[in-house]
Order: structure tokens, then sequence, then C-alpha cells
């Protein structure tokens, strides 16, 4: 897709099929709610959500925005499981501390039980839009979650040898620390904390503290909430705009309807109204969106409507 004469092309590394908390039920099966999420719901309650990577070609610059989830499994993943009914069992003993009761712990073990991930693709990806990875001049993370940092380093090294990186500061300086969320991050997708995984890239990472101009073409907005230093990226050349919005939404019906979300922000009540706010920005406009785990990471526009809004995957 062209901005202008800036070109973004999506970067699949791969997918999870997870069943996440949320504000309210799914739409029904035949609703226009339900058909505009193109696929991302499935009749068992799961969500189906890409894994992947954004290239942008500005000038002389190869700019990656995220990073997917990383190497493949050796084995293929298995989902974790919960003993509830062993007292030692340290994932179950951290959700009761939490104030969990056991009949919780039994849906959360069952929902965990029926996580799926395939990763590990995006190295293939990029070689298919022509891309090496010394070739990239920049990769920008919206966050730093481990499912949009997964490729920054392999098997202890940088992946991309001549990429400047770019996070924000907040995210840096909070997920350097080793939060809680980490060890929940390690046990069900058998990933790298974001300290281990960006170990062998922290004297390459430039930060930002506000809103800022990256490179001609390329802005990042601060939209915490899903973490300390979410960001959304922008990209425009002229009058012709797209904003990648990393993860301040997961699926198009968070924009869609302002009483439906996904519980899975560190700060829940300031995601909510920096999803609200993007809804109002982008309601109408010609501006095209797309989210880090919109299927195939495709673009398209939030339509106006008196009820529930409308998103149509479009783009020019």
């Amino acid at each position: 897709m062209n901005i202008g004469r800036i070109q973004i092309e999506p970067i699949i590394d791969g997918s999870i099929l997870s069943t996440l908390p949320a504000t309210k039920p799914f739409p029904d099966l035949d609703s226009p709610q339900w058909q505009d999420q193109h696929g991302m719901f499935r009749a068992d309650g799961r969500i189906e959500s890409a894994l992947g990577a954004f290239v942008v070609r500005t000038g002389d610059r190869v700019v990656v925005v995220d990073a997917g989830a990383g190497q493949r499994f050796t084995n293929g993943y298995t989902p974790p499981s919960i003993d509830i009914d062993d007292p030692t069992d340290p994932l179950a003993a951290a959700y009761r501390s939490r104030g969990l009761s056991d009949e919780d712990l039994r849906r959360v073990a069952g929902n965990l039980a029926s996580t799926h991930i395939e990763q590990g693709e995006l190295p293939r990806s990029l070689d298919a839009v022509g891309v090496r990875p010394d070739e990239v001049t920049d990769l920008v993370f919206t966050h730093l979650h481990f499912d949009h940092i997964g490729w920054a380093s392999a098997n202890g090294v940088p992946f991309f040898p001549n990429a400047t990186i770019w996070c924000a500061s907040a995210d840096l300086e909070h997920f350097l620390a080793g939060p809680d969320e980490e060890r929940f991050v390690t046990f069900v997708y058998h990933a790298l904390t974001a300290a281990q995984r960006l170990a062998p890239v922290l004297d390459r990472i430039e930060t930002w503290e506000a809103d800022r101009s990256l490179m001609p073409g390329i802005d990042v907005r601060l939209a915490p909430g899903h973490t300390p230093g979410s960001s959304v990226v922008v990209i425009s050349d002229g009058s012709a705009k797209a904003m990648l919005l990393g993860d301040i939404i997961h699926c198009p019906l968070e924009l869609m309807d302002d009483d439906f979300n996904l519980l899975v922000d560190h700060d829940q009540a300031l995601a909510n109204r920096v999803r609200e706010a993007y809804a109002r920005e982008l309601e109408g406009t010609d501006v095209v969106a797309a989210a880090a785990h919109f299927p195939g990471l495709e673009f398209g526009r939030l339509l106006p409507s008196n009820g529930t809004r409308r998103w149509s995957f479009s783009a020019p």
C-alpha cells in the first residue's frame, strides 16, 4: 500500500489463537458487527490474532515497525496447564493471590489450554518482499510485549544488524524492571522476557518521551494504557495518512463499539479513553489504519453510523 510516496507492506510472522476476557459478549454470528471482524472471532469463543510487522520504505530508509514473536518453536508449541488442585502449582497460587476463586481458576485453566501460537515466519516474509535484515535502517516498536519484539534479536545477536531501534522510554523502563506480567508471558508463550530479548541490542536503542517525528514521514504518538509507553505510528506524505495502532486495539470491534473492550491492558481505564479518542479521530475520515493483530495485518477505515460504527477492510 502506498501513502503518497511512502510504501507500507505487512510482514506476517505467525498467529495466536486465544480466549481473551472482554467487557461484553461477542456479537451474534450473523450480525454485521461479527462480519466486520474479518474472521478474527471464532465460534468457539477464541480470537485469531495475526503476528507480524510492517515494512515502511520512505526516502532512503527501510523501517520495520514491530517485529513479531520470534523464532519458531523447535518441537512446536505446547499450551500451558494449571493444576488448581495442586497447592504447589505456582500459576494457580499467583492467580489465587489476586483473588480468583476456584471457579474462575478452572475457567482460566481451560482458556490457557486452548491457546495456540505459530511463529517464526518473519524472515521468510521479509525475503518475499525483497528486504534483507541488514538493509533495515530502523526498527520501531509500538510497545515492548513479547509478540512485538521477537525478532529484535535471535540466538543472542541482533537480527537487524544495522538498525537503530526506537521505543518509548516509559516502556523501556517498565519492561527492563521485570514486571510480574513477564513471568506470565514466559509461562504461557514460552517467550524470552523483554530484558532477555533486548539485551543484545540495548546499546542501539533510542527512545521518545513525548510525541515526535522520528524521520520524514514517520511520527510517533504516545497512547499509553495497554502498556505505559504504548504508542501509535503515523505515516504521512502530504495529505495522505495511515496509522499503525499497535495494540491500542486488538480487533475492529474495539473501535466500533465504545462498550466492547478486551481486558488485556496495563491501565484499563486509560486504555479505554485512548481507544475512544482514536475512534472519534478516525470515524468517517480517509485515514487508513491497521492494528498489530488484524487479519493479514490489513488496513481499513472506520465508517460512521448512528449506532455501532462499521469497519471496512479496504485500502487504496
